[in-house]
């Protein structure tokens, strides 16, 4: 595949989230060195990269730990090898600290969307849910895959209409969803949706849980978000993609280096200064 034809499936995308978005783009960045880019020509990627899911933390994270090594003059291979290792890690570090954290067996829950780290904790909690329920999600058709993978893990999962959420919330012990962003501004970033979710949660005092990656840690936060027409009859609506999701409204975020209760913006910070700085440390430099 050709630098150009790996960007194309990028901007024509809309299903995946900011971990594939993440992994793809390290394998355009392993494309672009193995064809002979030169430090302009990576600067000039990471820019059309960053155009591509504007504000989307895990691309903001790998942008600006390229850049970085770009000016440090390291090794781009050994950074970006760097990078894949921590992905790969990130499961299974992931995956320990989901072993840890005490679900109620015989429980149910709720989510929304199609996540990876979800799915990673399905693998873990699956057994000892007994239903699970999935927002219908819209706008996108996620909802499907959602539903064929996380039949694996659960005996019973069952979709629900996205306006139906607060009838069926009062049957369940937990909400857990995934995060295309962890914003130190003060919230995750998750499919459209997911604040009702949160909101409906705590008026029934259902646990809230979060499940992320560190290389989604990101400071600041994003002032527009990826929008799609929707259309409604016979009007066109502009619909936002992504949910900004206040911190206070989450118990637990679960992450590949802990499990972390009531996070906070410092927490954030810390999260994407340690996954940095880990990358970022070659021959004993920082």
């Amino acid at each position: 595949m050709s630098v150009d034809a790996l960007l194309r499936e990028l901007r024509e995308d809309k299903v995946h989230g900011a971990s594939w978005y993440f992994l793809k783009g390290i394998e355009l960045l392993e494309l672009a060195l193995r064809s002979g880019f030169d430090a302009n020509g990576i600067r000039s990627l990471l820019n059309e990269l960053r155009s591509i899911r504007p504000g989307m933390a895990s691309i903001t994270t790998l942008t600006y730990v390229i850049e970085q090594a770009l000016g440090k003059g390291f090794d781009l291979n050994i950074v970006i090898g760097k990078l894949r290792d921590r992905y790969e890690r990130s499961y299974t570090n992931l995956a320990n600290y989901l072993d840890r954290f005490p679900i109620m067996c015989g429980s149910r829950a709720i989510t929304i969307s199609y996540s990876s780290a979800v799915k990673a904790a399905l693998t873990k909690w699956g057994k000892c849910l007994d239903m699970l329920y999935i927002m219908e999600s819209r706008p996108g058709d996620e909802v499907m895959q959602a539903i064929k993978d996380y039949s694996s893990f659960v005996s019973r999962v069952i979709p629900i209409p996205d306006s139906s959420v607060a009838y069926f919330i009062k049957d369940v012990n937990y909400v857990v969803t995934g995060a295309d962003g962890l914003y130190s501004d003060g919230y995750f970033l998750n499919k459209v949706g997911t604040e009702t979710l949160m909101i409906v949660a705590h008026r029934f005092n259902v646990k809230t849980i979060v499940i992320s990656e560190t290389f989604k840690a990101s400071i600041g936060g994003v002032t527009d978000v990826y929008s799609v027409n929707v259309n409604i009859g016979d009007f066109a609506v502009s619909v936002p993609l992504f949910d900004k999701v206040p911190f206070d409204l989450v118990d637990y975020l679960i992450t590949d280096v802990g499990i972390i209760k009531k996070p906070t913006s410092e927490v954030i910070e810390n999260l994407r200064s340690h996954f940095i700085g880990d990358v970022l440390n070659i021959g004993g430099e920082q």
